[in-house]
């Protein structure tokens, strides 16, 4: 065991973590009744909260929030084979046994830019020991580093996996209240290599079977042969956007602020933010630097570190300015995500395993999870490897996904969101598969299977099959289920047909020769920045 930690407290006041409903009778009433039965559930989840990538603005911040998550980073980096002394460079995992060949190297990681990058390194170890150097005069074992979970977070995806536990496993009972050997026959998890979403995981996990005496197991080999924890190498990933695509990673290239000052809203937000007399002009620097993504995020997400924390923010910054500097990040990083150029080239290859796993398990014996886990690594003692033939998951009837801001986002504009505010620490999107044998079809099954569908799906899929989405305490409508006969007949527009699903996400999905022609050649000038 890591440490004695009680259940997660409750909710801070100052919390900025996504919105969870509240499971009273009436809400299960409303969204689960007893005509309708839940098959899987695919949910994606934003890690927890974290301390700012740059401090630019606020560096006379004292970030000691971690004195959990020190422990637990230490012992995830143990379990890996990455631990190391705190004033050592971090080991460089050897990816010879994956075929990787002249893999680049990074030093703001200090990993393979092919490999996990389990970062920064400066945190591999933080347990305060008088042999470790310090990396400042005012270090102490609570302190965190830049961009990492801290304790906050830890609470949040624990009680995030509490929340799931209780509307999955006490109320609708689609996976299993306890644990025998291994999960693996009805649970896939999977996240990006970023240890803040790896160790927000762990916390879901550890909300979603508690152990009976409230202590958390160790992030060790027994942990992960009960949970086994697949990720990717970043040529392989498909959790974020797709930035091996060039005509997809154009639109993020050399962001100006000028540019997106055209729209009058921006242009305000720019001056107002400009013009503050606390932190103006170190923000018009940032706001004017040409920059990869958003001028306007670095500030964005400075500021939300300090309110995620229940720090306060300048005196003269409203929280509603603060709302706007994420409007202004939302249109720059997920603007291009409302073409469908943008959604077909960024996001077709995530939105086609969703709906292989979805698929998959309408079938009478679903099996092993298909070719949508081709690329998974298992995360085990030495790093990662590759699974066995008999450690490929069952298709499962619930699968979590770890990712991030810029995952979330762009598949809820997808599934029709219009809400142009920046995702909160622990968003959930979920996507409920569900099957109604009582209710009569919308349409009948020869007219339900004309509909368009994805070219990669190759047989038709079962009548009676439906879809809801769920972004934390809302439901999404995409706008193809909107129409008459694409959607539940009691439940409405809220829950497609799966038929309407797919035609709703078929323009989006393309084949693999049809999107490397549409990616274009990447310039062997072009670098991505280490």
């Amino acid at each position: 065991m890591i440490w004695k930690k009680e259940p997660a407290p409750p909710r801070p006041e100052f919390s900025e973590a996504a919105p969870l409903p509240a499971l009273t009778p009436q809400y299960m009433r409303e969204m689960y009744p007893d005509y309708l039965q839940l098959v899987q559930a695919q949910v994606f989840f934003r890690h927890g909260e974290r301390t700012p990538i740059t401090t630019r603005l606020t560096s006379n911040t004292t970030w000691d929030f971690c004195h959990h998550a020190n422990y637990l980073h230490s012992e995830f980096m143990k379990a890996i084979g990455q631990f190391a002394p705190l004033h050592e460079g971090l080991p460089i995992p050897s990816p010879e046994h994956l075929g990787q060949k002249n893999p680049r190297y990074s030093k703001r990681t200090a990993t393979l830019k092919s490999g996990l990058e389990y970062e920064p390194a400066q945190w591999s170890v933080r347990l305060g020991s008088a042999e470790a150097s310090k990396p400042a005069d005012n270090w102490t074992s609570a302190t965190c580093a830049l961009g990492q979970l801290t304790d906050i977070g830890l609470d949040t995806l624990q009680r995030t996996g509490s929340h799931l536990r209780a509307l999955y496993v006490d109320r609708l009972h689609l996976i299993p209240p306890g644990l025998q050997l291994s999960a693996r026959n009805w649970l896939y998890v999977r996240t990006t290599d970023y240890s803040r979403v790896i160790q927000s995981t762990h916390a879901l996990l550890v909300g979603l079977y508690p152990t009976q005496n409230g202590s958390w197991p160790a992030f060790n080999a027994d942990f992960l042969q009960k949970f086994p924890i697949h990720t990717r190498l970043h040529s392989n990933e498909t959790l974020h956007g797709n930035f091996g695509c060039f005509n997809f990673i154009r639109h993020f290239m050399d962001a100006r602020s000028r540019d997106a000052r055209r729209l009058k809203w921006i242009d305000d937000v720019y001056r107002q933010t400009a013009q503050l007399s606390s932190l103006g002009a170190t923000a018009r620097t940032i706001m004017d630097k040409t920059q990869f993504g958003s001028n306007f995020h670095p500030i964005f997400d400075e500021l939300m570190a300090l309110t995620a924390h229940g720090l306060p923010l300048p005196s003269d910054l409203e929280r509603s300015h603060l709302d706007n500097l994420g409007k202004a990040s939302t249109h720059q990083w997920v603007g291009p995500v409302n073409t469908l150029e943008g959604q077909r080239l960024g996001f077709g290859r995530l939105l086609n395993e969703i709906v292989m796993t979805m698929t998959q398990a309408t079938r009478p014996e679903p099996g092993r999870i298909g070719s949508q886990s081709n690329g998974d690594l298992l995360l085990a003692p030495g790093g990662i490897s590759a699974p066995r033939a008999d450690q490929v998951p069952q298709v499962p009837r619930l699968a979590l996904y770890g990712c991030h801001d810029l995952t979330v986002a762009p598949l809820a504009i997808i599934m029709g969101d219009t809400d142009q505010l920046w995702h909160p620490f622990a968003t959930m999107l979920t996507f409920e598969l569900f099957r109604d044998d009582k209710t009569p079809a919308p349409l009948s099954n020869q007219r339900q299977q004309e509909l368009p569908r994805p070219p990669t799906l190759d047989a038709p899929v079962p009548p009676n099959h439906y879809v809801r989405v769920r972004l934390n305490d809302r439901v999404l409508e995409p706008p193809t289920c909107q129409a008459f006969g694409k959607h539940h007949p009691r439940m409405g527009p809220s829950m497609c047909t799966l038929e309407a699903f797919l035609e709703h996400v078929s323009p989006i999905i393309a084949t693999e020769k049809e999107l490397a022609a549409e990616c274009g050649e990447m310039p062997k000038s072009f670098q991505m920045e280490d």
